[in-house]
């Protein structure tokens, strides 16, 4: 083999095809997907980094690309100066449509959690909101409680459905424990990537991104950051002739 790539890809059921579909193992590659079940709940950065390297590693160094797509790369970012440092390595990172993680993009989550469970379980519109806000200070200081007041919310959802019996009380419990579930573990990874520390390490920024991405021209912590913006939309990304091109020009370059 050429060599190890990891991959961080929260995939859970977004519309957008996962970095799978890229399909380097037939390119001679040897790919770990890092994120899946049973889904790391640490809440910072470094902590669930060092958790995936726990659970898949260690890694060494045939190690010679880290791939994230979108709000999974603080995490990435985390993973790779850890395996740097421990190597010796210059790895590059290799990023699809990256972002950081904001309170908005939490809320966002938090609140699209509750519409579709407050759909599924027929509540009426005065009853199905989440309530509060997610508070930038609180996922800082005490992210455990904050994903626990997330979690507790989306559950009295279920509460409410068996109260007014907009659906059957028991599927209602039923209902609102998987959907809760489902998505503290989307949570916890969000807010883990807020929770990020930017490490500097040595390597390079390779960051693929779509024609209406807001793209950084320098990734924080990176030695050097180039950006390739391709004529895509998000959804195509992944797929796009030039992505894998691209990709597979930086990963035959390391394994030289």
């Amino acid at each position: 083999m050429p060599g190890q790539v990891l991959v961080l890809d929260y995939t859970g059921n977004r519309p957008e095809p996962p970095l799978e579909s890229l399909g380097l193992e037939s390119d001679g590659f040897s790919v770990r997907y890092l994120i899946d079940e049973p889904y790391v709940r640490e809440l910072t950065a470094p902590d669930y980094a060092t958790a995936l390297i726990t659970q898949h590693g260690p890694f060494g160094a045939d190690t010679i690309a880290v791939l994230a797509y979108c709000m999974a790369a603080p995490i990435a970012q985390e993973l790779i100066a850890i395996v740097s440092a421990r190597t010796g390595q210059e790895i590059p990172m290799i990023l699809f449509d990256a972002e950081p993680v904001t309170v908005q993009a939490i809320q966002s989550e938090y609140q699209l959690a509750g519409r579709k469970l407050a759909g599924l379980l027929s509540l009426p519109p005065a009853e199905a909101a989440v309530p509060g806000t997610v508070d930038d200070a609180a996922l800082r200081d005490s992210p455990a409680k904050v994903l626990d007041a997330m979690h507790e919310d989306l559950l009295r959802l279920g509460e409410k459905a068996a109260r007014l019996k907009t659906v059957d009380p028991e599927d209602a419990w039923a209902d609102a424990e998987l959907v809760a579930d489902f998505y503290r573990d989307w949570l916890a990874h969000l807010v883990a990537g807020y929770n990020t520390t930017w490490p500097a390490w040595w390597g390079e920024v390779f960051h693929i991104v779509s024609r209406d991405h807001p793209a950084q021209c320098r990734w924080p912590g990176a030695s050097g950051t180039q950006t390739i913006r391709l004529p895509s939309a998000r959804h195509d990304l992944v797929l796009h002739p030039d992505t894998k091109t691209t990709v597979l020009s930086v990963l035959r370059k390391q394994a030289q």
